[in-house]
């Protein structure tokens, strides 16, 4: 079919072109939803160019479980260079990731990556690296997504949120005009315009219903499919099952030995639009056709057929995993899928794949079903895979069948290892009691063995439950004599384990230098060892321990590479939890809109773990509450709910402490007292200096009392500091500590000068409760001529935006022009000119989508917008 009303997509992919070739790379991202188009402008301006330039092609397959880094392997066996040697090779993937930017420096290249929302978490990564770095290559990269698939949580929406401010360009085809759609029609007897409502203009149902002949539009795309299928000779028809099954990209190799006696016929099909040919590879002309084949076909055809892929894959010197355990499914072959879906799994996790690792072992307890020692180990791993990915709630269900299959076997040592790990999921997804009483279940089985396998696996997870409770003394003792025993059996995990315990521990006593050195081991010999869960684990506990003790220059460094590490290989759940600290960190350090915009973007993540929710609902309600921003108490009674819930310090003395400040700012100084005492206990009974110093100064602020006096090991805090009256003393450490805001707060109680300092501050961060306190206490003892601080409608806002300013941007974020927004809010074109100037610069950006994209993730949009 004649491409129509696609010129100026193919000028802007011209433009481009051609900028890249002059040294300015870029990356475009071309969207739209299923049968819009975007396959047949790409061929067609690939096809304009190949005289200029080389054209590598690639793209992602529906398969269940995707194969990692897919479309590299495609490109690299087009090139034939740096990339297929490192592909080939067992190298990390970040030098894969340059390999490819190598190819990419040799100019000019056109690389076209199809079909993105089928794209493994590897290859996401992937996309992530390169968007950043391209503009200094000569090539084009052009991505393509279907936008009907990508979500609001669909992962490539994080990718796209993340490139947003790295140059990346975004195209999106537009559904054919009434006109296009006649000028396809032509002569046949067809009403172009009930058409264009029929289908809403999209391209593929338009030319699939004109190649059927003409007639109405079917009531779903399957039907036009087969239609136009069904005219096929059957010779031709078998090729198209075969070519179904075999797909989305088939090699004319594997289509010769699947259709050997029809191969002849595979013109008929190429002929008829049905398949076509690309890139040396066979191909639906679009991914929904080969879909209603599929459906089409009989429980036992498609079974033959994936048999006889199956057998032609395997006989090939360099099998596809993941691709022969999704052809082994279909074929319902249990030996092959129990044999190649757990080598898929493992090869994706060594990958950084660990979604993709979970699914694979998912696939092979479908097929795992005899209660065996077989299918107990497959729960294990899917569990350990789950957790790694974020999916906590399917991990404990898998570890709780675990447990109950090696009941039944008689494996208690297997059986006490899988409740020691699942008691760890357990308090990690907030449910504390019950994780300790799975734990104390896990070490009965040991009882009578000191130092086996299964006894130290279990006690180093004991003492690491001991360290999340903040036992820390009984959590070093436990963890030495864990590891210990490890030592004797040259177990290197469970020392890897014991030293996170142990230095963990440290930190959170005070020895913070002796922790992190010990929590340094832990990394470096997991990272020999090639665990990524541990190094990400050493990670999460280096930067969430120092915030913990106010190191906050430490939990930075620690967090920023920790979180690097784990979006590398889609662990997210360390991720996540880490952009939660990452969000409370930059909250003591007065990094406003920051802390709430990392706290929204895990927040809006529907795989964020329950502690990274906390964490992150309490960075987000004492950013509001500092700023005298509206809906503080939605995040603090959230985190309430989901804290108390635990029962355990780390999480109840956090919210306590943020519900005690929110109070005192609304001068309900008996709340803040209330809600201060409510976790001194537990803090003092812990000996948590930070913890307990804290809540005691919130006790403080109701009638001047300390429940049970000031402990001996908080006196050297800055809390109790400022309870004593030495403010200078507690300004100074906070200083040191760079915590601007409660340096300010220390100043409040001294002189004059010292209190005109503190509100300089205050007004720079808008802090209105603390600004308008100020004033008053400084009025009062009759200080004269202060300035007007920032208006409020600037100060209640995430990025200092004026009211009307995030009017605008909401209206911006509808898609409308200037002259639009300026008739909606009754404003000249020019003063929307104005203020979008001001925006650009408030959020740091550049273009309009920037600006609509910053504003989403920062939560401005979402909680402000009209």
């Amino acid at each position: 079919m004649k491409l129509l009303e696609r010129d100026e997509l193919l000028t802007s992919l011209q433009v481009l072109l051609r900028n890249a070739a002059a040294g300015q790379g870029s990356l475009l991202f071309l969207e739209g939803e299923a049968g819009i188009g975007k396959t047949s402008l790409l061929r067609a301006f690939a096809e304009s160019q190949r005289a200029q330039v080389p054209v590598y092609w690639a793209g992602c397959d529906a398969l269940q479980t995707p194969r990692p880094l897919g479309p590299l392997f495609d490109i690299a066996g087009q090139i034939q260079g740096e990339l297929q040697i490192a592909l080939n090779s067992n190298v990390e993937r970040l030098q894969i990731f340059s390999s490819f930017l190598t190819e990419l420096a040799r100019p000019p290249a056109l690389i076209v990556l199809e079909d993105l929302h089928w794209a493994d978490e590897a290859t996401l990564d992937f996309l992530r690296y390169v968007g950043r770095r391209i503009g200094r290559t000569h090539s084009l990269l052009v991505v393509s997504f279907r936008s009907d698939e990508v979500g609001p949580s669909h992962a490539l929406r994080l990718v796209l949120g993340d490139l947003a401010t790295s140059g990346a360009k975004r195209l999106s085809p537009q559904p054919l005009s009434v006109a296009a759609i006649q000028e396809l029609i032509g002569d046949r007897d067809v009403d172009a315009a009930e058409l264009k409502t029929k289908t809403g203009g999209n391209p593929f149902f338009v030319t699939e219903v004109v190649a059927a002949g003409g007639v109405a539009m079917p009531a779903t795309v399957r039907d036009a499919v087969l239609a136009r299928a069904g005219r096929l000779r059957p010779s031709a028809r078998a090729i198209l099952d075969a070519a179904a099954v075999a797909g989305p990209r088939i090699e004319p190799w594997l289509l010769q030995e699947l259709t050997a006696a029809e191969s002849g016929w595979i013109d008929e099909c190429l002929a008829t639009g049905v398949l076509c040919a690309q890139n040396g590879a066979f191909m639906f002309r679009h991914e929904l056709a080969r879909e209603a084949v599929l459906d089409a076909l009989t429980p036992t055809k498609a079974m033959s057929l994936h048999r006889m892929v199956l057998q032609a894959l395997q006989s090939r010197s360099t099998p596809d995993l993941a691709r022969l355990a999704h052809h082994a499914e279909g074929a319902a072959f249990e030996d092959a899928v129990l044999k190649l879906a757990p080598a898929a799994a493992r090869e994706a996790a060594a990958k950084g794949a660990h979604r993709q690792a979970a699914q694979q072992f998912a696939r092979a307890l479908k097929f795992a079903t005899a209660r065996t020692a077989q299918r107990a180990a497959l729960l294990d791993d899917y569990a350990a895979e789950c957790q790694l990915s974020g999916m906590v709630s399917d991990a404990i269900d898998a570890r709780r069948s675990a447990v109950t299959l090696w009941q039944d076997l008689g494996e208690r040592g297997k059986q006490a290892i899988s409740l020691a790990r699942l008691a760890h999921a357990l308090v990690v997804s907030g449910k504390n009691a019950e994780g300790e009483a799975t734990m104390r279940e896990a070490v009965s089985l040991i009882a009578d063995d000191s130092s086996g396998v299964a006894a130290v696996v279990v006690r180093r997870w004991a003492a690491h439950l001991r360290m999340l409770d903040r036992d820390v003394a009984q959590a070093i003792q436990e963890g030495e004599l864990a590891k210990a025993a490890a030592e004797q059996l040259g177990d290197r995990e469970s020392i890897v384990h014991c030293l996170n315990t142990i230095g963990s521990s440290l930190i959170l006593a005070g020895q913070v230098d002796e922790g992190c050195a010990q929590l340094e081991r832990s990394r470096a010999l997991a990272e020999e060892i090639r665990s990524d869960s541990w190094v990400a684990s050493a990670f999460v506990n280096l930067g969430s321990a120092c915030g913990e003790v106010y190191r906050f220059d430490l939990a930075d460094n620690y967090l920023r590479q920790g979180i690097d590490f784990c979006s590398e290989r889609d662990i997210d759940f360390s991720r996540l939890y880490q952009l939660a600290w990452q969000a409370l960190v930059w909250m003591y350090r007065g990094r406003w809109t920051e802390a709430s915009g990392t706290a929204h973007v895990v927040l809006a993540d529907r795989r964020s773990p329950v502690i990274a929710r906390i964490t992150a609902l309490i960075a987000l309600g004492r950013v509001r509450a500092r700023r005298g921003d509206p809906a503080v108490w939605e995040a603090l009674h959230e985190a309430q709910e989901l804290a108390g819930n635990t029962g355990t310090l780390q999480r109840v003395a956090l919210m306590q402490a943020a519900r005690a400040e929110a109070a005192w700012f609304e001068g309900r100084t008996a709340e803040a007292a209330s809600e201060g005492c409510a976790g001194v206990e537990l803090a003092v009974r812990k000996k948590h200096q930070w913890f307990a110093s804290e809540l005691l100064f919130w006790c403080w602020q109701g009638d001047g009392s300390l429940p049970g006096g000031l402990p001996e090991f908080c006196v050297q805090m800055p809390f109790a500091m400022e309870i004593s009256g030495r403010w200078r003393e507690a300004a100074e450490k906070w200083r040191a500590l760079k915590c601007p805001f409660e340096a300010a707060r220390a100043m409040m109680e001294g002189d004059e000068p010292a209190q005109r300092e503190a509100l300089t501050v205050f007004e720079s961060f808008g802090a209105r409760p603390m600004i308008e306190r100020m004033r008053y206490k400084l009025r009062s003892a009759g200080v004269r001529g202060l300035q007007r601080g920032p208006r409020e409608s600037t100060q209640n806002n995430l990025a200092g935006l004026t009211t009307k300013e995030i009017e605008v941007l909401g209206l911006l974020s509808q898609g409308l022009r200037n002259k639009e927004i300026g008739e909606r809010l009754h404003r000249s074109s020019r003063t929307i000119d104005h203020h979008l100037a001001s925006i650009f610069t408030k959020l740091d950006v550049s273009t309009r989508a920037e600006a609509v994209s910053a504003a989403y993730r920062l939560g401005i949009i979402s909680a402000k917008a009209p």
